[in-house]
C-alpha cells in the first residue's frame, strides 16, 4: 500500500494570480526559504488530536474525539512584583483633634498598628467596646452604658444615673430647672432613686412619699404621705418617715422615681389639717414647705401651733404660687423634717 507523501505548499503571496486556496498544510514562507509555517483550517472531521481554526468564532480548537475544545491559556507571563503590603498599609490611631466641631477621644482602637505579611498568619488586633460601671452606696454596681449593634452601626446608650450633680448643669434659670405640669417625668437635680409603688396605692408626681412594706410580699415599697391630723402625733407610734418627692405618677406595683435630696418640681395643696395658717403667697426663696394631708406641699408665714412635717424649702417666691394644684420649684431635704 502506498503512502501519501507530504508536500510543502507555496505562500499564496507567491502563487499564480495570488490565489489562496485555503489548503491546510506546511507552507514555505518564500521561495527557496527554509522557514516553514503550519496552517490549519476549519474542519468537522473530529479526529482525536485534530486541531482547527473555527472560522465562525475565530477561536482555535482541538478535538478529543467526541467534542471540540477551545484553546484557553491558564497563565500568562509573570509580571513585575507589586508593592510590599507590609510597607504599604498602616493602621493609625488618631490623636486628639481640636479643630472646630471635631472631637476625637484619646483611646486607641487598633491594638496592632501594622500588618506583617511575612508571617504565615498576621493578626491585626482591634480593641472591643464595652460600657463602664459605677458603684452606688458602696454595694450596688450599675452599668453606665449599654451597647447594641447591627450590620452597619454600633450604638452606645448611656444609662440613667441615680445622682445628677447640679454642677454638671450650670444653667440655673428657672425655666431650665423647673418642669411643666404636662411633663410625664420631672427633673431631679441631686440624689435620685426608683421604687415600687405599694399594691392599691396611687402616687401623683410632685407628691411627698414615704417608705413602707408590702405585707403580702414583704417587699419594701413606697406610698404617698397622707394623714388626718398631726395633733398628738409621734414618730414612735405613727409611720411618718419622709423619703422624698415623686418625680412621676405611678400606682399598684408600678415603678416611681423619687428625688430624695436636691431640686425638683413639687405639687402644692390646700388639703391641710387643722392647726395651720396656710398662705398662697410664698414670701421668699427658702420658705419652709410643709407636707399637707394628701402629700402635697403648702406654705406658712408663721410658726405652726401644732406638730408639722417639713419636706424642704421653696425655691420660688411670689404671689399665688402656693395655690392648690400649682407646681413650684422645690429643694427636697427630708433630714430637715421635724415634729
Amino acid at each position: 500500500m502506498s503512502q501519501m507523501k507530504s508536500s510543502i505548499l507555496i505562500n499564496p503571496n507567491y502563487a499564480t494570480n495570488n490565489v489562496d486556496t485555503q489548503q491546510a498544510g506546511w507552507y514555505q514562507i518564500s521561495p527557496n526559504s527554509s522557514n516553514l509555517a503550519l496552517r490549519v483550517i476549519n474542519s468537522n472531521i473530529g479526529l482525536s488530536g485534530e486541531i482547527r481554526l473555527n472560522t465562525s468564532s475565530g477561536i482555535f480548537q482541538g478535538s478529543n474525539g467526541s467534542a471540540w475544545v477551545d484553546f484557553s491559556a491558564t497563565q500568562g507571563l509573570q509580571g513585575n512584583p507589586g508593592q510590599d503590603f507590609t510597607n504599604a498599609v498602616n493602621f493609625n490611631n488618631l490623636g486628639s483633634n481640636t479643630a472646630s466641631g471635631t472631637y476625637v477621644p484619646l483611646a486607641s482602637i487598633f491594638a496592632t498598628t501594622y500588618a506583617n505579611v511575612a508571617a504565615s498568619i498576621s493578626n491585626v488586633n482591634i480593641r472591643s467596646l464595652q460600657g463602664g460601671q459605677y458603684i452606688v452606696n458602696s454595694n450596688l454596681t450599675i452599668n453606665s452604658m449599654s451597647l447594641s449593634q447591627n450590620s452597619n452601626v454600633i450604638t452606645l446608650s448611656p444609662q440613667p444615673l441615680p445622682y445628677i450633680s447640679f454642677n454638671q448643669f450650670p444653667n440655673n434659670t428657672l425655666t431650665y430647672l423647673k418642669n411643666s405640669p404636662n411633663d410625664s417625668q420631672f427633673f431631679s437635680w441631686g440624689e435620685y432613686s426608683y421604687w415600687t409603688v405599694q399594691q392599691g396605692a396611687t402616687i401623683i408626681k410632685g407628691q411627698a412619699v414615704r417608705i413602707t412594706n408590702d405585707i403580702s410580699s414583704s417587699n419594701i415599697v413606697i406610698v404617698p404621705i397622707t394623714y388626718t391630723t398631726l395633733i398628738g402625733a409621734s414618730l414612735f407610734s405613727m409611720p411618718f418617715n419622709i423619703l422624698g418627692i415623686a418625680t412621676m405618677s405611678a400606682s399598684s406595683g408600678g415603678i416611681c422615681g423619687v428625688c430624695t435630696k436636691g431640686m425638683t418640681t413639687a405639687l402644692c395643696t390646700n388639703n391641710i389639717a387643722s392647726g395651720f395658717s396656710p398662705v398662697n403667697d410664698i414670701p421668699f426663696v427658702g420658705a419652709y414647705g410643709l407636707i399637707g394631708a394628701d402629700g402635697g406641699l403648702f406654705c406658712v408665714n408663721s410658726s405652726p401651733t401644732v406638730d408639722y412635717m417639713k419636706a424642704g424649702y421653696f425655691l420660688e417666691s411670689g404671689s399665688s404660687l402656693a395655690v392648690n394644684g400649682n407646681y413650684v420649684l422645690f429643694y427636697v431635704d427630708p433630714s430637715s423634717s421635724s415634729f
